[in-house]
Order: C-alpha cells, then structure tokens, then sequence
C-alpha cells in the first residue's frame, strides 16, 4: 500500500510538472506600458516595454513598473500551481488525509 501511494506521488508530481509547462501567464500594468509572459515554470517568456516609458527618462519608475508586473506574474503563477497540485492530490487521495486514516 505505501508502495503504491509513492508510486502515485512520483506519478502526480511528473503530471504536474508537465501541465506547469504549459501554463502561460501574461500580465501588464494598468497603462499596458509594461507586459510581461510567464511560464507556470516562473520564467519570463517575453517582456515587452512600451518606448514611451523610457522617453520619460524616469529609470527609477521604469523599474518599478517592471518589477510590479513581474510580481503580479509571480503571484497568477503560484495560484494556478496551487489549482493544479489541488486537483492532482484530490485525483491521488479523494478523501484528503481522512481517506488515509480510514
């Protein structure tokens, strides 16, 4: 029995590295100035700067654009990792921890 529950996790943690791969989130500031496409894998796929935002010669703000976008991704990321894992274990244990303890 515990063979096979490892088996199973080994089984679900593959599945759920290959639909990370697949995850694509693309997200941009409310001015759409900065746009930034990530992977479920949390690397940058693309990062798009519009010119106008360099024209104003503020690097300081440049970069805080940036880095907030790129949080935002960050953050849509974990929560669609979190709803993958979720339904994964659901598919592993349906009863949760309780289906383990009887």
């Amino acid at each position: 029995m515990l063979g096979d529950m490892i088996n199973r996790i080994q089984g679900a943690k593959v599945e759920a590295q290959e639909k990370l791969k697949a995850v694509r989130v693309e997200k941009s500031d409310p001015n759409k100035q900065v746009t930034v496409t990530m992977s479920g894998e949390k690397r940058i796929l693309d990062l798009r700067i519009a010119p106008e935002l360099h024209e104003k010669g503020e690097p300081e703000l440049t970069a805080d654009v940036v880095a907030n976008v790129i949080n935002e991704a960050l953050v849509e990321v974990a929560i669609k990792e979190k709803e993958i894992m979720d339904k994964i274990s659901s598919d592993i244990m349906p009863g949760g921890l309780e289906g383990l303890l009887g």
